[in-house]
């Protein structure tokens, strides 16, 4: 069990940054929906942080905060989290049909 869990964490982690990678090529090619939708932990935690405006109401400008970065930070024990779950419950059910 204990083997199975370990494995499961390191395809969390592998499954995260290559997501982290895809998204940063698709961000890089101007596929910015693309981006969000691959590494989907990020744009959730980013949902819950607001933006300060620096512009005017009629031309607004956003910018981020320490706070962008923290929730950049968190995304992705969340990504490793939900990706390792996924991959032991997979195994897991895998395992059992044998």
């Amino acid at each position: 069990m204990v083997k199975r869990a370990l494995f499961a964490v390191c395809v969390g982690i592998l499954v995260t940054l290559l997501l982290l990678g895809a998204a940063f090529v698709a961000d890089s090619a101007g596929l910015e929906s693309l981006a969000g939708a691959l590494f989907w932990q990020n744009t959730l935690a980013q949902s819950f942080v607001p933006l300060g405006n620096i512009g005017t109401a009629g031309h607004p400008i956003y910018e981020g905060s320490p706070l962008n970065f923290i929730a950049f930070l968190a995304s992705f024990p969340i990504g490793v989290a939900v990706h390792g779950a996924a991959a032991f419950i997979l195994m897991d059910r895998f395992l059992r049909k044998r």
